[in-house]
């Protein structure tokens, strides 16, 4: 398309609009040229480079650094130096702590069954204070007292019911707002940012973003008695949010870590040839803009640091027909005077010099202006910093932290696969008197040497042939290793312990609990810095835009963002294992009639993000169920009876372990009484043996010589007496100490 058909172009805006687009494009883009040269100044840009190479496994030098093409065409694994041969492994342990760290967060902050977020009423000092008033209540202008079910109403009873209309509308208004939370699919936005915040420190979203939605319904036909549907396209316009990377987003300069220094926004993003023709005749857009733009070829804009005026510049490069078009949306204030020479209608106020309104720029042509959605004038943008910095939008995160870190440990690895290596073989030392036998100069097994003959005068062939080994130390570069993993746990606050990592843990369950709730620290505050920066102000706009935009009435009230990342969502675990331990004293009466179990139990399922409570109609109808039971026995009499009958049956089964015991111990005493009959028996006939052989005899000699005198024995007793008097027969074995009198056997 040429040039005069662009000018034969009629817009249907009033023609001086054209007359400011000049002045508002050098305005608008000498700010963004600024915003592009600070962030290119700030050195945050060559930090996410570094940290997306970290994170992909590079060792920090991005002039190492391997792409897909490089593995594509093959130079990626091409030999390079001709050096010495070192080790270039790489432990990646960024990688996992990034996607642990993730993973938590988003665990504690996004759960399945609730959400992070909550309305709450606005204090109203006239219902507080009528709550306590007990006085008549009277309709205004009226007399009489009202009633409700035959009783006088009082002041109090008005009051809350005014508070129970303003909490029915809080629910309303969160309900609504959920439902468009969950049509954009707001949880897997925020998921995105969190990797974002995880891996270059800084997490973006925008929103409300107002998109249309086409959907299918179908409208009864008015008039026909059958039950007739005609199908019908229906347009809704629904706000949405969408995570935005951090490289397409150029703050104000002058923002610091606190976004509401920041006077403007601008953002940058790519779009074909064929979207903005698309454009073209859409209401609100500017068509001979359009036209301009797609005559021109795609221009480029790049920072860059002039070496010559030691400063950063802005370049624009021309880019080739066909190629896609930058398109810069810019999100903040402009000036009355712009905005009523673009047609902009300002009536609605007529003192404020300038307006918070948005301007879309292709190929640095500004093809649409107008006003912010929202009337609060708040810009649309959010932002997460993982660790925040002074004075700085952008955050730092886990890559940057462990950047040195991961350096340390590649080192160390590197030396400890270097030293394997050097001393897994030994080192030998030839000199000139030795040569091998099939003149090939390398060390194998199995392999013959010989001495030259005018070397060998001594024979000793160790003077010139010697092997070194050299000294493994891979026990030292582990203790650097495991030094690296303690001071990565400290550093990130992110211990190897959410990894799934098996290290020792308390022996009770108190102390595990108080573990984990110690490294849950660094992850509370971050939450609370979520709700500071991302909850509250994200979902306040959407408060704002359906105050502003929506037509149900009794959604529309003075309420306030209640963020719950820490108040709810971070103490659910705690609470869990809390509700868990107050279970245990579920069977004790005087616990029974101080706690309400049924809601304990509720709370125990809620935290344990269990949904297996019946509905009312299901349990009211349980409860009629067991109430047509036959009545039961108290449960603490059952309780009593029960701990009575297992104390009888212990004591019987005691009483039979002692017995049988009583009945072993008295089987061990009769064998052992036998054990030591048969051993005496055995000594004795063993002493018989050894008697016989000294003195020569026969163990049958002994016997009857035994067998003897006991018989003499036996006589001597028997002739003896009661009196002991009678004659002596047998002489004993070993006479008595002194003389027996005359006529007695044995002295008294």
């Amino acid at each position: 398309m040429d040039k005069e058909k662009i000018e034969q172009i009629e817009d249907p805006a009033d023609p001086a609009v054209f007359s400011a687009i000049q002045s508002l494009s050098e305005s608008l883009l000498m700010k963004r040229d600024e915003a592009v040269a600070y962030r290119h100044s700030s050195g945050v840009e060559q930090m996410w480079k570094e940290d997306d190479e970290n994170f992909d496994g590079g060792d920090g030098l991005l002039t190492t650094a391997r792409n897909m093409i490089e593995y594509a065409t093959g130079e990626a694994t091409k030999a390079g130096s001709t050096g010495p041969q070192r080790s270039q492994v790489v432990v990646n342990i960024i990688r996992g702590k990034c996607e642990t760290a993730e993973g938590r967060f988003a665990e504690i902050l996004l759960p399945t069954d609730d959400k992070n977020w909550g309305l709450k009423e606005t204090p109203v000092p006239e219902i507080a204070k009528a709550m306590k008033d007990n006085r008549p209540a009277a309709a205004i202008g009226a007399t009489e007292p009202l009633k409700a079910d035959g009783r006088i109403l009082t002041m109090s009873d008005v009051a809350k019911m005014d508070l129970e209309k303003i909490k029915e509308k809080m629910k309303a208004m969160e309900t609504e707002i959920h439902d468009n939370l969950t049509e954009c699919h707001y949880n897997a936005e925020l998921r995105k940012l969190i990797s974002d915040a995880v891996r270059t420190g800084t997490g973006i979203i925008k929103g409300p973003n107002i998109i249309k939605k086409v959907r299918k319904v179908w409208i009864p036909v008015e008039g026909e008695k059958e039950h007739i549907y005609n199908l019908k396209i229906v347009e809704d316009f629904k706000p949405a949010s969408k995570t935005v990377s951090c490289w397409d987003i150029y703050p104000d300069p002058d923002c610091t870590e606190d976004l509401s220094n920041a006077g403007y926004f601008w953002e940058s993003d790519m779009i074909r040839a064929k979207e903005v023709r698309d454009l073209y005749g859409v209401p609100g857009y500017l068509d001979k803009e359009i036209v301009k733009v797609l005559y021109d070829p795609p221009v480029r804009t790049k920072a860059f640091y002039d070496e010559k005026d030691k400063r950063h510049m802005i370049k624009k490069t021309l880019a080739k027909k066909g190629d896609l078009y930058e398109m810069w949306t810019y999100s903040g204030d402009i000036t009355r005077e712009d905005l009523e020479a673009m047609g902009i209608n300002l009536k609605h106020d007529e003192i404020a010099q300038s307006f918070s309104g948005v301007v879309v720029f292709v190929n640095d042509r500004p093809i649409k202006v107008e006003l912010n959605e929202i009337d609060t004038g708040e810009l649309p943008y959010d932002f997460f910093q993982w660790t925040s910095v002074r004075d700085l939008p952008w955050g730092i995160g886990i890559p940057r932290m462990m950047a040195w870190l991961q350096r340390i440990l590649n080192a160390a690895f590197r030396a400890m696969m270097d030293n394997a290596g050097d001393s897994s073989g030994a080192n030998i030392v030839i000199g000139p008197g030795v040569e091998p036998v099939d003149e090939v100069w390398e060390i194998t097994g199995k392999k013959i040497w010989r001495m030259i003959d005018e070397y060998a005068e001594d024979g000793d062939v160790r003077k010139a042939f010697q092997q070194f080994q050299i000294a493994n130390n891979q026990k030292d570069l582990e203790a650097v290793i495991e030094l690296v993993l303690k001071f990565v746990d400290l550093e990130t606050s992110i211990p190897t312990i959410f990894q799934g990592e098996q290290q020792k843990m308390p022996e009770t369950l108190g102390a595990t609990n108080i573990m984990v709730d110690a490294h849950n620290v660094g992850l509370r505050s971050r939450v609370k810095r979520f709700d500071d920066q991302i909850t509250v102000p994200h979902i306040t706009r959407y408060y704002h835009w359906l105050m502003q935009y929506s037509e149900k009435a009794e959604i529309k009230g003075d309420f306030n963002v209640d963020p719950r990342g820490t108040s709810v969502l971070l103490q659910k675990d705690q609470r869990a294992q809390t509700l868990m331990q107050v279970m245990a004293y579920k069977n004790d009466p005087d616990a029974a009639i101080l706690v309400d179990w049924e809601k304990a139990l509720k709370k125990l399922f809620s935290a344990l993000n269990l949904d297996i409570i019946k509905s009312e109609e299901d349990y009211k109808k349980a409860l009629e169920d067991r109430a047509k039971m036959p009545q039961q026995q108290d449960p603490r009499i059952a309780a009593a009876e029960m701990r009575a009958q297992t104390d009888i049956e212990g004591a019987n089964i005691k009483a039979q372990i002692a017995e049988k015991e009583l009945q072993a111990k008295l089987q061990d005493a009769r064998e052992e009484r036998e054990f030591k009959y048969r051993m005496k028996e055995m000594d004795q006939n063993i002493k018989m043996m050894e008697f016989a052989q000294n003195k020569e005899i026969s163990l049958d000699q002994i016997k009857a010589k035994l067998a003897d005198s006991s018989a003499k024995l036996k006589t001597q007793v028997y002739l003896a007496g009661p009196d002991k008097k009678g004659p002596q027969v047998a002489e004993p074995l070993v006479e008595p100490e002194g003389r027996a009198e005359d006529g007695k056997a044995y002295q008294d």
